[in-house]
């Protein structure tokens, strides 16, 4: 049981899943991820004081259930919005360094589940968390790649139990599409290997009990590709159906009630490895990520 004075909330286990039970002060754990996994995760991850870090928030919902999870964990709150062409900030007087939540960043600490290197011996930002690092993940053996959500590998880390009904289960597949590994006989195998080593292999009987389109109607029904986008007077909105998902999670899900002004600007670039064989060719990276095997998406200082 870890004590949080940050944010008074709780998070009770009640048969395996969250339940929201007013103004508490703790919440529970299980464990999920293998421990020779979790051991190769950045020192930081593990550190669990409270409120040391603000998130920085992109826009969909991987990213905002990763900073829920944050949150609710470490008491760390958005600060940020990264739409790989701005930055914008809504509290320039908090100094507390910045964690990226679903973002493949070049520098510094954050989350994230994406492919970063082209070739095996690329530089790789030492304190991202991300199971393609620790699995040496690169665009030659891409096929191997965890295919699933940031939120879902934090989940994971932090010993979240997951929820206990099958649609819960179901939609947190369904983030980033997390599902579609299951179904394509290119990653089906890395697929079910990421969620062992995650602790959650029920999943897969899961997966194996389901066809595509059943996720693929929950994904339209919770509107989980919509969007988080900042309106011209600087405030955060979305169609997500924040409440529902909550309910479903067991967990709150909500948007910064802050204005955000702009801190930064950079130029968003894609490539081809055909063209660059190396990341380390590339200059000024704030963010990197393969797209495909053979493409890339990046971002430079403007």
């Amino acid at each position: 049981m870890v004590q949080s004075d940050g944010y008074r909330r709780q998070i009770i286990v009640v048969r395996g899943c969250f339940t929201l039970k007013g103004q508490w002060e703790s919440f529970s754990f299980t464990k999920n991820m293998k421990t020779e996994i979790k051991k190769q995760f950045p020192e930081w991850c593990s550190n669990m004081e409270q409120g040391t870090h603000a998130t920085i928030l992109q826009g969909d919902l991987d990213s905002l259930l990763g900073c829920a999870i944050e949150k609710l964990v470490k008491g760390n709150e958005i600060n940020y919005f990264y739409d790989f062409s701005k930055l914008y900030v809504a509290d320039r007087t908090n100094k507390r360094k910045a964690i990226g939540i679903d973002l493949a960043l070049h520098r510094g600490k954050s989350y994230c589940n994406h492919v970063v290197s082209i070739r095996k011996d690329d530089y790789v930002n030492p304190l991202t968390a991300n199971l393609n690092v620790i699995n040496k993940i690169h665009s030659n053996n891409y096929f191997d790649k965890y295919a699933g959500s940031t939120a879902l590998m934090m989940w994971s880390y932090y010993g979240l139990p997951l929820p206990e009904s099958e649609e819960g289960k179901m939609l947190l597949l369904c983030i980033d599409s997390g599902f579609k590994g299951h179904y394509n006989p290119d990653y089906r195998k890395a697929h079910s290997k990421h969620l062992i080593d995650m602790g959650f292999g029920e999943l897969i009987d899961l997966l194996n009990s389901k066809i595509e389109f059943d996720f693929e109607l929950l994904q339209g029904k919770f509107k989980t590709k919509a969007n988080i986008v900042l309106t011209d007077k600087g405030y955060l909105k979305t169609q997500l159906p924040l409440d529902e998902l909550s309910g479903v999670f067991g967990l709150p899900l909500e948007l910064p009630d802050k204005q955000f002004t702009l801190r930064n600007t950079f130029t968003s670039l894609k490539g081809d490895t055909w063209a660059t064989p190396s990341k380390d060719k590339l200059e000024n990276l704030i963010s990197f990520a393969l797209t495909g095997k053979r493409k890339f998406k990046y971002t430079t200082y403007a």
